[in-house]
């Protein structure tokens, strides 16, 4: 797996420390939510943001329309353009455009947003 994400960027979004968003699908419910825990460099547990609804969910090239057990990170390089992440660690996130990136969690007070410079 690497070195796994940090527990300071895992838990409910929106709030302070800013933390990792996701969207994903858990037994047929589509959601936007966050990371309850890692369990590799691209399988997680996923809860809804109520926390009503959780599971195991593996990233997947989506932003939206999820099957059951897939989710995705959206990351956001300068510019505004929007990156599906393929798998992330503590310091770095490959897209599945193959670009490897820094990240860092922000919240502007609507949103949490993971903010990506790709690497040389």
């Amino acid at each position: 797996m690497g070195r796994p994400i940090d527990k300071y960027f895992l838990g409910a979004t929106g709030g302070a420390p800013a933390t990792i968003p996701v969207r994903a699908d858990i037994s047929g419910t589509d959601f936007e939510g966050y990371i309850v825990n890692q369990k590799g460099s691209n399988k997680f547990t996923v809860s809804n943001d109520a926390g009503t609804v959780s599971g195991v969910a593996y990233l997947v090239d989506k932003v939206t329309g999820h099957d059951a057990g897939e989710c995705s990170i959206v990351g956001q390089v300068d510019g505004g353009d929007n990156v599906t992440i393929q798998k992330i660690t503590a310091h770095k996130a490959v897209g599945f455009n193959g670009t490897v990136y820094s990240w860092a969690v922000a919240d502007d007070s609507s949103e949490s947003l993971i903010r990506l410079t790709p690497l040389a």
